[in-house]
């Protein structure tokens, strides 16, 4: 079995528990694991077949994204403005056998599109990749399946959902915001969501996984809820992601209908534990919109091993934050990190979300660069019930992304890491291996027609844009809802 050693890089490597830096160290990789982590004049460093030589460049594990939406999405619009497509849906787009606005040829070109741009950003892991723009109970049948195949052939890890949930936001005639609940369609989501979990264990590749996906607690009944996790435990110890508490005025509903805070109300019902992953877990007890003390939510999340992803630059889209990163962390709650939207730039979000972190605490030694790339890694690993991913050591899967930090943009380097975080971005990767194979060389993804596909893309988005008309109370067009910056001449 042939080998390959990455030489001369500053290694990432997992050594004592943690990560350190070696400077002018060395990676081997055979078949699909790492070998030897350390330094090439070790006795113990193996020969190799193959070199790269990764002078100036950072040895990174592959980053994790827990939670990420493709890029044929609502929200590249509405950044900058209000939401308003999504909370105009009209109730005609519930009645059966209304065409979604993306077509099953768009979907699997959002697909290919979307795994495409995370694996070239240095994600080798990825969570619950979906477009975010066609939701009712539940996902378009073919968009897992299409993210599914697109990952697999592509080379990437993927941990895939079809989403369900139990109730619908729409706009009646009047303009009055409506939620419906349907339980038979929820089942019919869950039912779905389990048929995909058993499709992804039959991969060869292992690399693809499914989980389960309640779409977001407050569109969930308690009984929902525990089903999912009745069937979590029959599948293994299924993951299990859901949104939640996204924003304050779901903390306030919540409050008006039952006692104590939403982590007690999860705990009550049997919702935690360490298969889950709370999306966003923003207005808990103790942010400063909630009006509430801080409270135990926090020794709760730690106490029962649930884990919490984190999507810092989403929110601070719309004016929200986290308040912190910090005060989970020194809990000891366990912190993933997630882009969420376009882009899929985690080392972006790790740079956002130390700086917010700060102002959110007024302290400029929250925030530290190595606990939001610990969350980029080791915590998104753990999220997922993972040990052999997340870190660079003998026996866990060759999965190494490589960011080129020499340049003018970087600037003069002292710490490699820093100067990753605070300075670097998705566009300095050159290089990504997952599973021992590289799917990403020079910048680009082996195999694919970049050009073509971003033409495709485009094609798709303008289809999605026209159709948008269908899908809004108001009968607006795209442009009429979500107005250019400026305004935009064509010839």
């Amino acid at each position: 079995m042939k080998r390959t050693a990455i030489r001369d890089g500053w290694v990432v490597g997992w050594i004592d528990g943690k990560h350190q830096i070696l400077d002018g160290g060395t990676v081997v990789i055979e078949g699909t694991n790492i070998i030897f982590v350390g330094f090439p004049n070790d006795p113990n460093c193996p020969p190799a077949d193959h070199v790269i030589y990764a002078k100036g460049k950072l040895v990174s594990p592959g980053l994790i994204n827990l939670h990420c939406i493709a890029n044929l999405d609502l929200q590249i619009l509405n950044i900058d403005q209000d939401r308003q497509a999504g909370y105009n849906r009209p109730a005609s787009i519930m009645e059966p056998g209304t065409p979604h606005i993306l077509s099953d040829a768009d979907f699997r070109i959002s697909a290919e599109f979307s795994v495409a741009a995370l694996l070239k950003a240095g994600n080798t892991s990825f969570g619950s990749v979906t477009t975010g723009v066609t939701k009712l109970w539940e996902d378009p049948v073919v968009e897992p399946y299409a993210l599914a195949e697109a990952s697999d052939t592509m080379g990437a890890r993927a941990w895939l959902a079809h989403i369900y949930q139990e109730a619908c936001d729409y706009m009646d005639a009047n303009g009055t915001p409506q939620r419906v609940w349907d339980r038979q369609k929820a089942q019919d989501g869950l039912d779905n969501a389990i048929s995909f979990i058993k499709y992804c264990e039959k991969n060869e590749s292992k690399r693809i996984t499914g989980f389960l996906f309640p779409y977001q607690t407050a569109r969930c009944s308690d009984e929902l809820l525990q089903e999912t996790m009745h069937q979590s435990k029959l599948l293994n110890s299924a993951h299990v992601r859901t949104h939640f508490s996204q924003g304050v005025g779901e903390f306030q509903a919540h409050r008006s209908k039952r006692d104590g805070s939403m982590i007690d109300w999860l705990q009550e019902i049997g919702f935690l534990g360490p298969q889950v992953c709370l999306t966003h877990a923003i207005y808990i007890a103790g942010h400063s919109a909630t009006g509430d003390p801080e409270g135990q939510d926090l020794d709760i999340l730690a106490k029962t091993g649930t884990s919490v992803c984190h999507t810092p630059i989403v929110y601070a889209r719309g004016g929200n934050k986290l308040e912190s990163f910090s005060r989970y962390v020194k809990a000891g709650v366990n912190m993933g990190l997630g882009c969420d939207t376009f882009p899929p730039d985690l080392v972006e979000e790790m740079r956002f979300g130390s700086i917010i972190n700060k102002l959110a605490d007024s302290d400029r030694e929250a925030g530290m660069a190595r606990d939001f790339f610990n969350a980029a890694t080791i915590g998104g690993a753990k999220a997922l019930g993972r040990e052999d991913i997340g870190r660079l050591e003998a026996g866990c899967k060759a999965d190494i992304s490589i960011f080129n930090l020499t340049g003018l943009s970087q600037g003069p380097i002292d710490d490699p890491m820093r100067t990753f975080i605070h300075f670097a971005n998705r566009t300095d990767c050159e290089t990504v291996i997952i599973d021992g194979k590289m799917v990403v060389d020079d910048g680009h993804v082996v195999g694919l027609d970049e050009e073509e596909l971003v033409y495709k893309a485009q094609g798709a988005w303008e289809r999605y844009k026209s159709g948008m008309v269908n899908w809004n109370q108001l009968k607006k067009s795209a442009d009429e809802l979500y107005k250019p910056f400026f305004p935009i001449i064509k010839s």
